[in-house]
Formats: structure tokens, sequence, C-alpha cells
């Protein structure tokens, strides 16, 4: 029973079927590459088990299928062991090449340095913890939006959309939360009626020329200008500082301040100085580099008894707060901040002492005042109307992802899930914190990048083109190889279909934009020596065995024939040597 099955599986009646299925599923694969891309089939074919596992079989069936015809006597039997051999061996490099090989796009330009990140196929998905342990899975995403893997690090993965776009609403929240509108923007005209929320944390919102606006008034000084006509306003405001000490928390206005010091409890708040555009000049000493509003800052001193501090606070995002001399004596946190230079047309509301007012301007009128539910504004943009649609005087935000509509452009996003169920969409190229029970967790969805231990510059993209027309006939990338161990360079030159290697890797040209000639892409691929080998021996071995089952008896017929002939010339006489004695 057992020999039975052996030779079953060394058959020809398994051989068949067997290179059918794999041939039909390559055909299919090819087909099915140009709708989902090489990165899918690969995983879902080339790197799956059961074509593994389909391959193997083939081997098998090759293996047994040599064995049994040992021992291999003659050239048509070596040239079959050889060729079935070869087989064998191609199966195993082509295996090896599959899973073990290294492939990616490298994008480089003239006007930047040497690029060491090579872009490879797949998104990548890390997750650090608490503990500051960082854990990285390679996402694969079908057409059909089949996401693999489905657990990691935690994380549920529910959903993945290629070309999303953020949408943000509000809801009532606490008293801490900060105040957030809806407004009703609509025209009979273009045929057109779309909603928008706004917060103070969004300030504004781009309309092509006019924007929206949501401002929190400090005081009534601060609420004239932001509801002022820009056009009778004789000049900008400079803004207000916000300065919480301890759990008391105050506004103040720098027009404000420069006339009279402001007091926060029994604090006294000074303001030392104001720069429109702040700068450190060679002495490292505070100017203003012009009078644009381009990086407002202030200078203010906090003085409690016998306590002094003296601080820089800058109204630009991102710069936080300098302590001048001695270390930090108040709980205390200072935030600046500007009203932005007004666009020619803008729809503005404030709020101040829980009530809403409005500024709307446009190149023909200008117009102000109190703001109420539903209330049509008409801020003279066309016969666009706007309408206050809802208020929250304390709103907590929700951010939430759509497939974004035809011809709009969004970007990829993963949705996932924490073990308590909450559920977050991850932007790409974007870093998110997500709360899980009782610590959080630092994710970040983006490329997969492999570093190179060199880098690629490009020193020149040229373009050869035909003589007397315009189509391109060459391209070429002249590319600057720097090593990171010891700084040498080296230049080369790559073209379609002639790349040039570089410590084992191999860089060839991939494509090139008509539209900006200080970019290429190249294509780096890299495969370990032995496996490079085990594919050349595999293509040999098959070569010489079939060479060797078609050619190798002729030539071993050509070679006996002389032997032969001899042999029979003295067989062939019968004359016995008597008769031939008695003849002479």
């Amino acid at each position: 029973m057992v020999s039975k099955f052996i030779r079953f599986l060394g058959s020809i009646k398994l051989a068949v079927p067997v290179l059918v299925a794999i041939a039909s599923i390559l055909v299919w694969a090819t087909f099915y590459e140009s709708q989902v891309g090489s990165l899918v089939v690969q995983q879902q074919i080339y790197k799956s088990p059961w074509f593994g596992g389909l391959m193997f079989l083939l081997a098998v069936n090759l293996g047994i299928s040599t064995l049994s015809r040992y021992p291999w006597r003659g050239a048509r039997k070596v040239g079959f062991a050889l060729t079935h051999l070869g087989l064998i061996v191609l199966i195993a490099g082509s295996a090896a090449v599959i899973h073990l090989g290294v492939e990616g796009l490298l994008l480089v330009r003239t006007d930047q340095p040497a690029n060491h990140l090579v872009r490879v196929e797949g998104e990548l998905l890390e997750v650090m913890d608490d503990q500051g342990q960082v854990q990285q899975a390679a996402v694969m995403v079908t057409p059909e939006r089949v996401i693999s893997p489905t657990q990691f690090a935690g994380l549920t993965l529910l959903d993945y959309n290629e070309n999303s776009i953020e949408t943000v609403e509000y809801r009532e929240g606490d008293a801490q939360d900060e105040p957030a509108i809806r407004l009703v923007l609509s025209s009979d005209r273009m045929g057109e009626t779309f909603e928008q929320w706004l917060s103070p944390a969004a300030d504004r919102i781009d309309l092509g020329p006019a924007q929206l606006e949501l401002w929190q008034a400090a005081d009534k000084s601060n609420l004239q200008q932001l509801l002022a006509d820009p056009t009778q306003a004789q000049s900008r405001s400079s803004g207000t500082l916000q300065i919480q000490l301890g759990k008391i928390n105050t506004t103040f206005a720098i027009d404000e301040l420069r006339r009279h010091d402001g007091s926060l409890d029994d604090a006294t708040i000074h303001l030392v100085n104001a720069w429109p555009d702040f700068r450190l000049d060679d002495h490292n000493q505070p100017i203003t580099a012009s009078q644009d509003w381009r990086n407002p800052a202030v200078e203010v001193e906090l003085v409690q008894a016998d306590h002094r501090e003296r601080w820089y606070v800058f109204a630009q995002t991102g710069l936080d707060p300098i302590l001048v001399g001695d270390a930090e004596q108040f709980d205390l946190s200072l935030s600046y901040q500007v009203p932005p230079p007004s666009a020619t047309d803008y729809f503005r509301v404030v709020v101040a002492n829980q009530q809403l007012y409005y500024a709307a301007r446009s190149s023909q009128e200008f117009s102000s005042g109190p703001l109420a539910m539903d209330q049509i504004i008409q801020p003279g943009w066309a016969d666009f109307q706007i309408a206050l649609a809802d208020w929250l005087p304390h709103a907590e935000m929700i951010q939430e992802r759509f497939s974004a509509p035809p011809g709009v452009e969004g970007s990829p996003a993963l949705q996932v899930a924490t073990a308590d169920g909450q559920q977050q969409w991850l932007p790409w190229g974007e870093s998110a914190l997500i709360t899980d029970g009782s610590y959080g967790l630092m994710t970040a969805f983006g490329p997969r990048m492999m570093p190179l231990p060199f880098g690629i510059g490009l020193d020149d993209f040229i373009v050869e083109r035909n003589e007397g027309s315009e189509s391109v006939a060459m391209w070429t990338s002249q590319i600057r190889l720097e090593n990171l161990q010891d700084g040498g360079t080296e230049q080369r030159s790559v073209w379609m279909n002639h790349p040039t290697w570089y410590q084992g890797w191999k860089i060839a040209q991939a494509s090139w934009n008509p539209g900006d000639l200080n970019q290429s892409t190249l294509q780096i691929k890299r495969e370990p020596l032995w496996v490079t080998g085990l594919t050349w021996s595999g293509a040999l071995l098959t070569v010489l065995g079939i060479g060797t089952m078609f050619y190798g008896p002729t030539l071993l017929k050509k070679r006996a024939i002389p032997v032969a002939v001899s042999e029979k010339s003295v067989v062939a006489d019968p004359t016995p040597a008597s008769l031939a004695t008695q003849d002479g």
C-alpha cells in the first residue's frame, strides 16, 4: 500500500494535474495583479501556504520520479535526472526569492540630500505602550478591504479606507470644554447647502477667498476690536495673554496691559515688551525684524510678594514659553493668541459673556451685531446666506472619517478598536493617542520604510529625445552613492534595462516625472547571495539535463562508430589462415 502511494506521488498521473493547476494559477495571477497590484498577489497567492504546498507537491513528484529510475544509465536517463534535479532547485530558489528577497522604490531629487529610506510595499502599524515598548506590523489590505492581520498589540483592525476625509462634529461636553457652533451656508444660484462646525481650537475655515471664524472675546474692548470694521480700525489688536495661576484662569488683552498692569489674585502682571516679528540679534538680544505679524511674542513679568518671574511667550504654535533667569517658582501656565490678519471676505462669530455676535465682511459691505439661533445673515458673497443652526457653550469634539466624494482627494486611514471597544481612525502618515483603559497607546500608521546601508543622491536627470521631435528616446539618472560608514562617494548612471550594483544591491531606473525633471524614482532590490546561486544553479542544471537528453545519445553514437567498424572488419574475413598460406 505504501509503495503504491509512493509510486503515485512520482507518477505522471499526479504531475499533469499539478502542472495544469500551477499554470492556470499563474495565468490568472497575471491578470489579477493588474487589478490589485503586486503586493496583494504576493500575499494572497505566491506567499500563501496553499500555493507553497502546491509547489512542494510538484517538487516531491519530480524527486520521486527521478529516484524511481535509478540507476541512471545512458544519456537519456542521466539527462532526465539532471533536468528534474534542476527543476527542484529552481522551485527552492523561487521560494527563497519570494520569502527572503527585498524590493522597494526610492525617490531621489537633485535639490535634496541623499536618501537612504526605501519605500517597500504595504503599510506599517506601530504601537507604543505605556512602558515605551514599540511593536510593528506590516498591514496588508485586499481590494475587498480584507485586512491582515486582524489583531495586533491589543488592537483590532476593523476597516480601511483608501481615500477618506475627516469630518469634525461636536456634542455637549463638560464645563472645561470650549464652545462650538454649527453654521448652515446656502446658495440658490450655485444650488449648494452645507454645514460647518467651528470652535476656537480650529478658529478659521477657508472657503476660497472667504473665511469662517470663531473667537472668544477676552473683555469688552477685545469684543469691540473683533466686531469693528477693518476699514475703519486704527490699528490691529495685539492679541490676548491667557494666564493660569494655580486654579485661577484669566485672559488679558495685550493692548490693555500696555496701558496699565493687570492683577491676578494677589499677583501683578506687567508687560515688559512686545514684538510683532520676534528675532534674536547678533548679541542674542530680542528685537523685531519687521512690523509684520509673522512671529508675535511678548515679555511679561509676574510679581507676587517677594517672588518674581519673567517669561517670553510666543503666539506661534509649537513654541513653548521660555522662563528667563531662575527656576520656576509659580504653578503657572501661559499662552499668547493674536488675531490673524482678516481675509477680504469673512464671517466671524464672537463669544462674549455667553452671548454670540457676528461680523460679516465682503468687498462691498460690512455688518455686525448680535447673533441669534436660526437668524439668517447675508454676508455679501454673491447670494450666500448663513444661519446659526447650533450652539454648544461647552462642546466635546468628535472626529469621524468618511469616503471622499468623487473628485476630492483624501488620504488612506485605518480604523482600529481597543479591548474596551473604543474605535478610532488612524490617518495615514500621522500619529494618534488611543486610550485603552487606564493607559494610552501611541499609534502611527504610514508607509513601510527600509533603511539602506548607504545613501543615494541624484546629481542630474537627463532626458534624451528623438531627433526632430519631442518624443522621449531615453532618460538617465546620474546618481551619487554615499557610503554611510566611511563617507566615500561614487558616481554611477542608471537607465532603463541598465542597472548598477552597489554593496550587493541592484539599483535600476523605475520611473520619472515628466513634469519635474529634478526627480527620479529608482528600484532597489536585493536577495541573499546563496539564493541567487541557487536559482542560477537550478537553471544551469535544467539546461544541461535537457541538452543531455536530446543530444547525448547522438554524441555517444558518433563516438562509438569507429570502434564498431574496426571490429567488424576483423570478424568479417572468413578465409582460414591455412588456405591463405596455400594460395600464397
